[in-house]
């Protein structure tokens, strides 16, 4: 059971990683809306892409 917590929790920190390492989700300076906009919308636009990629 240990090894299926693992690889669940690694899969989760990719997810959430790979858009802030590549560079499409900027982390927001400070907590106005326009910084967390910017940081959802990088993070979606990463993912819509992978997935446009991953299936054509």
């Amino acid at each position: 059971m240990k090894i299926v917590t693992i690889i669940v929790v690694v899969v989760i920190a990719l997810f959430f990683l790979l858009p802030i390492l590549y560079g499409q989700a900027p982390l927001p300076e400070d907590m106005s809306p326009s910084a967390i906009g910017s940081f959802i919308g990088g993070f979606a636009r990463y993912w819509v892409e992978a997935i446009k990629t991953a299936f054509s």
